[in-house]
This record gives C-alpha cells, structure tokens and sequence, in this order.
C-alpha cells in the first residue's frame, strides 16, 4: 500500500518547486525581452511628460479654471461641452450616446448631425461623471494637444532613430496655429492626434513587397479612429491617402494589381465603421449640402500659410494692422518661418534611405494646399475670377455624393501642417548630423526658435455652467417641456442644449443651423410669430409648460424690441408671467 499521508505533500512540494521554476524562467525571458527597450520606455515616458508640459502651456488661460472655464468667446464650444457631457450621462441613462431623447423636442435630438470626436467623448466619460462636462471637454482639448505632438514624434524617431528630430517635429505640429486656433471651439478639428497614426500605417502597409495581414488591420484601425474624431479630418485623410499611395508605388505599379484590393478592403471596413453614426441619419433627410456660394468663401489665400496669426503675443497687433483676416478662426494655416526652414533642410539633406519618402511628403503637402486653396482662388477674402472662375479641385471633389456637406476647405491645411512638421523633423536630424559636438547648442537654438515663432496667444476664458435660468428649471418638479425665445440664434441654443445636462428637461433645439430637423424649424416658424395670439395658441398646442423670453435679445432683429413683447403680454389674457430668473422672463400658459 502506498504511503499517501507521506507521498501527497510531497507531491504538493514538488509542483510548486516545479511552478516556481517554470515562473522564474518565463521571467527571465520577459527581463532579457525587455532589457534593450526600458531605456527607449523611460525615454518616451519623459518625451510624453514634456508635450503634456507643453500641452498646458498651449492652453494656459484655462489651466486655472479647467471645471468652470473654456477657451474662447461662448459659441461652438459650449454645444462640444454638451455633447461631451450627454455623451457621458447616456452611459449612465441607457441611452445612445448619439441620440438625445429630451431635446428637439417632441422627436429627439441626433448628435450626429454635427462634426464630434465620439470617440474621445466616450472615452473621458469617467472623467464627466466624477468632474463635470466642462472638465472632460477641456481634458479633450489637452489629449489632443498631447497625443498629436506624442504620435509625430514616435513616427520620426520610428523611421529614423533619432529621437531628438521627433521631438522637434512633434513640437511643431502640438503648437502650430492651426491647432491652437481651433482649440478655441472646434473640439474635431483640435483631434488632430490620428492624422500620423493614419499617414503612419498606410506608409507601413505600402513599404513591404506584399502588405503584411497586421499592417492591414493596423492601416483598417486607423482609419476608424481618424473619423471616430472627425468625419472632415476623415475625408481629408482618403483623399490624400489616394495621392499618397500612388506617389509611393510609383516605381511597382504592379502592387496595386497584385495586393490594392486588400488596403481598399481593409480603408473601406475602418471608414464604414467610423461614419455608422452619421450614415444611420441619411434616410432622415436633415442633411443639406452647401452650395458653391457658401463654400467659395471658406477658400484659402495663398498668404496664410505664410501669415503670422494675429494672436502671436510678441508681433499678432502688428500682423493684423498690416494684413487684417477676418475669417481668422478657419483661414489660421501659418506653417512657421523656422519650420519651413527647416523642412527645406529635410528635403535637400535628407539621408539616401529617406530621400524617397521625403519626396512623397513634400508633394502630398502641396497637394493638400491645394486643395485648403477651396472651389477657386482668392486674394484677400476676395476670388481671383467674380463671375468665371478657374476652380480648383475642392470644386469637383464637393460634387462627390455626400461630401457637398463640406463647407470649409481651408481645413485640409491640416494635412500639409502634418507633412511640414514630418519633414522639419528630417530637416533637424541633418542639420544636427553637420553639427558636430556643437550638436547640443543646435538643437536648444532650433526649439527656441520653434517656441518664440509658435508662441500661443491668449484668446481668453468664458465661464461655463448652468445658468439662473438652468438652476430653477432644475427646481421645477416633474418631466415637461419648455420653450426658449426667440429662437434659432447658433449661441443662444448651445446654452439651451448645455442647461439641458442640469435640469433634464425637454426643449426644442438644434446641434448644427445647417442641418437642422423638422421638429425645431415647425417651432421656430411658430415662436418667430409670437406673441400673435394664433402663435400663442400653436405653442399652447405643443404641450409646453413654461415659455422661457430671454428679453436681451428681443432687440428688433429679426424680433420686437422688448417693450413691445412686453406690452403684448401685459395684454395677452392667454399668458401671465410667473416669475424672472436673472435675464429671463418665465410664461405660464393661462387655463382655458
């Protein structure tokens, strides 16, 4: 008989002996692994401390404030702020993060109707929960800024090796006007962090002989993530992405033969999954394409890619007075006298390996310039040609179904601010490589030049939060729906859809003028009309509790000045005023 009280723990003994050593070799292995990559972790640990340093920089007014304040004068920026504040509260209602069921009142309003980086929204839900909206949305605006300047850098260090060139470029690209301009409001055109991951794994998929299966689905994931950002920043990237491709097959045509269908399969799965969103609104008819006359002014002059933006603290006064840009929130493309230099110097000095690469670059960042150029050219906000033009190819390109929804061209200056910064970045590894043991001193000098010429201005903070108005409603027991008046002011209604994450009650409202449903044109043809009695009694008919009258914009504009609305409530007997909260009047309908 065999001695088990004695044989067990010895088995035991030998399992775990045999456990420890299979545990112990394993991590010998992962240590020997990982050994030559600790210090290329530590190093990019620091690299990304040093862009989040420089991210609050590029956002310093709002640092202080970051739950009570955001960049910029009121406008786009307080409706982004509520969509990132629904996008949160729908994960804790059980509701689609796409879909608001308490405004357009009576049918809901769809965020998709409007550009948004879903994606982002989503994934600083937590942070909405525990810190607020406001703090989520300028947490959006700091990833970006982050991860942008992060991502080019990996791609240069990447390609060559050398990290310090990927930290000029990424620098660049964190800082460059155009991204500090749009942090103002644009919270999509601010994500701009994609754009090299896209650029980055369509380059990976074309280099090999034969696409590699896991570059296929790293370019397919790439793709999803630049329209989970923005469906503008989505349609830049495949049309560039098409140039990009051909200019880099240039000398083996034969691989688009042989393997082209695989990178369309795999661009096509990522972009459908990325515009479900707004694809699933196609059949509600609420998208209007733009017309030539809306777009035409929305084209880029030649000059602003070398203009100065007007909010440069040292010489922005100077550059406005010599050369006013009124439209500065979208025509902003300055790429930067240091780093145009610079790029000059990667084209010309680039290493044998790389000279290829840097041409394809270079011709991609003018292609993209020219179609930031729009419908046809200008001079001064001014076309070249009034009455027969010469259109350039934004013109055509906005006859492709679906994409006469694009309205400002000027954006695809995001593009070649890309490829600018990639090619400054080769420009500053030869330039180094010809310094010598002065290499340092180089290197310090060309990141003082980048940050003086990039300096961020100060555009100043507003505050945003619920608002008197937004407080009581909140008081008011009960599920009901209100009316806001008057109606239809872009402002005016992103405060409406901001309040509605505090007191969650229902309200007609719109998420973009252009494509605005059915639902708020009936109310507002209605309440444009008041305080007609036949307006009075259509509002009565929609069920609405409380007309809410801002008086400060009853101001004869397209609506009476304020005494007159007031005089026609005194004498109304089928409304009576309840109270006044701050600016607002509140109405009660009379019982019948």
């Amino acid at each position: 008989m065999p001695r088990i009280w004695y044989d067990e723990p010895l088995q035991k003994s030998r399992t775990v002996f045999g456990a420890k050593v299979i545990i112990r070799t394993w991590y010998e292995k992962i240590r020997q692994f990982l050994a030559p990559l600790i210090p290329g972790i530590k190093w990019n640990a620091l690299v990304l401390f040093l862009f989040a340093l420089l991210a609050l920089a590029a956002m310093y007014p709002v640092v202080p404030s970051f739950r009570s304040h955001v960049l910029g004068a009121p406008g786009d920026n307080v409706q982004y702020a509520y969509m990132t504040g629904w996008v949160g509260q729908s994960l804790l209602l059980g509701e689609s993060p796409f879909f608001d069921p308490r405004l357009n009142y009576p049918d809901g309003l769809a965020l998709p109707a409007t550009d948004a980086p879903f994606l982002s929204m989503l994934l600083v839900a937590p942070v909405t929960w525990l810190l607020g909206p406001t703090f989520a949305y300028n947490l959006i605006i700091f990833l970006s800024h982050t991860l942008s300047g992060y991502f080019v850098y990996l791609w240069i260090a990447h390609l060559t090796g050398n990290r310090m060139g990927g930290f000029v470029a990424g620098v660049i690209f964190l800082l460059a006007p155009y991204r500090l301009v749009h942090s103002y409001g644009h919270l999509h055109m601010v994500s701009t962090q994609m754009l090299p991951l896209f650029f980055w794994s369509l380059n990976s998929t074309l280099t090999p002989p034969r696409p590699r299966e896991l570059n296929l689905w790293l370019l397919g994931g790439a793709t999803f993530l630049v329209g989970s950002m923005s469906q503008y920043y989505l349609v830049m990237c495949l049309v560039t992405g098409v140039a990009y491709a051909l200019l880099l097959l240039l000398p083996r045509l034969d691989y688009l033969f042989n393997s082209g269908w695989r990178l369309v399969v795999s661009v096509f799965f990522g972009t459908l999954l990325a515009i479900l969103p707004s694809f699933s609104m196609l059949s509600c008819g609420i998208f209007q394409p733009y017309g030539v006359g809306r777009t035409r002014i929305w084209s880029a002059d030649p000059v602003n890619f070398l203009l100065p933006w007007q909010s440069h603290p040292l010489w922005g006064s100077w550059i406005n007075q010599l050369r006013p840009e009124p439209f500065s929130g979208e025509k902003t493309l300055y790429l930067g006298i240091v780093p145009l230099i610079l790029a000059g110097a990667g084209f010309w000095l680039a290493q044998k390996g790389l000279r290829g690469r840097v041409r394809v670059w270079l011709a991609v960042a003018l292609i993209a310039a020219i179609f930031a150029l729009g419908t046809d050219l200008w001079i001064n906000n001014e076309p070249l040609q009034h009455s027969n033009p010469f259109w350039l190819p934004a013109y055509y390109l906005s006859h492709v179904p679906l994409l006469g929804t694009m309205r400002v061209w000027s954006r695809f200056g995001a593009i070649t601010l890309l490829f600018v910064s990639l090619l400054a970045g080769i420009g500053t590894i030869a330039i180094l490589e010809h310094s010598g043991r002065w290499n340092r001193l180089v290197l310090a000098l060309i990141l003082v030049l980048v940050l003086v010429d990039f300096l961020p201005g100060n555009a100043g903070v507003a505050p945003l939060g619920p608002r008197p108005i937004d407080a009581w409603l909140a008081q008011q027991p009960g599920d009901f729906a209100v009316g806001f008046l008057p109606p239809e002011e872009d402002t005016a209604n992103y405060q409406v859809l901001f309040g509605s994450l505090f007191h969650a009650k229902q309200a007609p409202a719109f998420i973009h003028a252009q494509h605005m449903p059915r639902a708020y044109r009936e109310f507002m043809l209605t309440a444009y009309e008041f305080p007609a009695p036949a307006a009075i009694e259509e509002l009565h008919d929609m069920r609405l509790r409380y007309l809410l009258l801002e008086r400060s914009r009853y101001n004869g504009w397209r609506v009476p000045v304020w005494s007159e609305i007031e005089a026609a409530i005194a004498s109304s007997p089928k409304v009576k005023v309840v109270t006044e909260v701050g600016d607002f009047v509140v109405l009660e309908f009379a019982e019948p």
